[in-house]
């Protein structure tokens, strides 16, 4: 049975599915938590950046707008992290799948 199902999953790596392999294919277009995560330090780093650019402005139209820029970011950087935590926990609900010991049908 366990080829079975395996097999199922057009996996080309013998009988056990390579792990990056299996969630790749069950994240489909979605990015990986780490993609993610990196996606997220950029933006905070963007933001890192405006804060200066911010503090530094001597025109308050500037500033203001720099400001909205801001808000903006930190509300993409908080969408981020939760895709981030979303997506890890997907990840690691696959590794589980994948090496849950098999139980018997008489084992319940």
């Amino acid at each position: 049975m366990q080829n079975e199902e395996r097999e199922d999953h057009d996996f080309d790596d013998g009988d056990i599915p390579d792990e990056d392999q299996v969630i790749e294919k069950f994240l489909g277009v979605h990015p990986r938590a780490s993609d993610v995560r990196a996606m997220r330090i950029a933006l905070v780093e963007r933001r890192k950046t405006m804060r200066r650019e911010q503090a530094q402005a001597s025109d308050e139209r500037e500033r203001t707008l720099l400001g909205a820029k801001i808000a903006e970011l930190n509300r993409q950087i908080a969408v981020m992290r939760e895709e981030e935590a979303i997506t890890q926990f997907v990840e690691n609900s696959v590794r589980v799948t994948l090496y849950k010991p098999e139980v018997d049908d008489g084992e319940e």
